[in-house]
């Protein structure tokens, strides 16, 4: 400052100084202010320092035989209630779960996981006490992820949608036909397809029909509307004046027999009745025909490397795989279909 003071006096001309050196003194001061806020932003104080997060390590639990299980719950010695309550005892080989209603210390829980040789496994910790199980925990989170399994298999898959135009080319009518035929594979699938008609293009509602008609006859060997044998109209519009027609799994037999009929008369409806009653006993004399041993035992091996697989993701060791009660069974039908391919 002192210095900024005397640059002042020079250029003000209160020195006598030349021209030339209050230039030089001037571009000198402004390098020596620019030097003094740069070292100043440089050292920023420690409260306005951030530290770097610390990355979190997915750690493993032990169950009470030492082995490592993967931390989804928390078990044993890390349950840090004194009292809880057990909801669930694991028992038999098969560790079917017996639904209970007791109330006893941690430490108690913890003997009764020894004597039985499982863990105690922690449900919910909100409510109060906590609430317990008595399982072992590999056994518990095998058990868990496949109920998810099933339940995931059982749920209603959320609806497809196809919207086209009237206007739609036969190239990406046939596409989107391929698309339904793939998604129509499952039996509990539905497709909306949908005719959006917009502006003056609601005069045209004859021509969708006739389009969702068309649709309709295209698919007729694998998927219908559902309803439609009760008399339900395929085609519905919604509150915007589209055109929707909703279509399920399986054939449309009823269309079929009239296609057959517009195609070729009665003649051909005799015929495709025919080829229909040969593709049925085909398909009964498959059902009636034995299975291949082969086959049954490679689906059994399958089967066998899936199941071990889950059960090491669970936290059985690989040494004691064999010993669960689910390879057991495996290994007995194994045994019985390399006897029946021997035989």
């Amino acid at each position: 400052w002192v210095l900024s003071a005397e640059v002042l006096n020079i250029l003000l001309g209160h020195s006598a100084v030349g021209m030339r050196q209050r230039w030089s003194l001037l571009s000198l001061s402004i390098f020596g202010l620019v030097l003094h806020l740069s070292l100043r932003a440089s050292f920023v104080p420690c409260r306005y320092l951030r530290a770097a997060p610390i990355p979190r390590v997915r750690r493993h639990a032990q169950d009470l035989d030492g082995r490592n299980v993967k931390k989804e719950y928390t078990v044993n010695e890390e349950i840090r209630a004194n009292e809880v309550r057990v909801v669930g005892i694991a028992s038999g080989e098969r560790g079917q779960m017996q639904e209970t209603n007791q109330i006893m210390s941690i430490s108690g829980a913890l003997d009764m996981a020894r004597e039985l040789g499982v863990d105690v496994i922690l449900i919910n910790e909100d409510q109060d006490p906590p609430l317990v199980k008595i399982a072992s925990v590999g056994k518990y989170i095998y058990q868990e992820n496949k109920k998810k399994k099933e339940q995931a298999k059982n749920k209603q898959p959320k609806m497809k949608e196809v919207k086209i135009s009237y206007t739609i080319g036969d190239h990406d009518l046939y596409t989107r036909l391929t698309q339904i035929e793939k998604w129509v594979e499952n039996p509990r699938q539905q497709v909306k397809v949908q005719v959006v008609l917009k502006g003056r293009s609601r005069m045209f509602e004859k021509q969708a029909r006739q389009l969702l008609d068309r649709v309709r006859r295209e698919v007729a060997a694998y998927a219908k509307v559902p309803g439609i044998d009760k008399g339900n109209d395929p085609v519905t519009k919604d509150g915007r004046g589209d055109l929707i027609m909703l279509l399920g799994q399986g054939p449309d037999r009823a269309l079929l027999k009239q296609i057959i009929e517009e195609a070729g008369g009665k003649k051909a409806v005799q015929k495709g009745a025919l080829e229909e009653e040969e593709v049925e006993e085909e398909e009964e004399e498959e059902e009636e025909a034995p299975a291949d041993e082969d086959d049954e035992v490679k689906a059994i091996e399958a089967e066998m490397k899936e199941m071990r697989e889950e059960l090491i993701e669970c936290g059985i060791s690989p040494g004691q795989v064999n010993q669960e009660p689910e390879m057991q069974d495996l290994l007995k039908r194994l045994n019985a279909a390399k006897a029946k391919v021997g035989a």
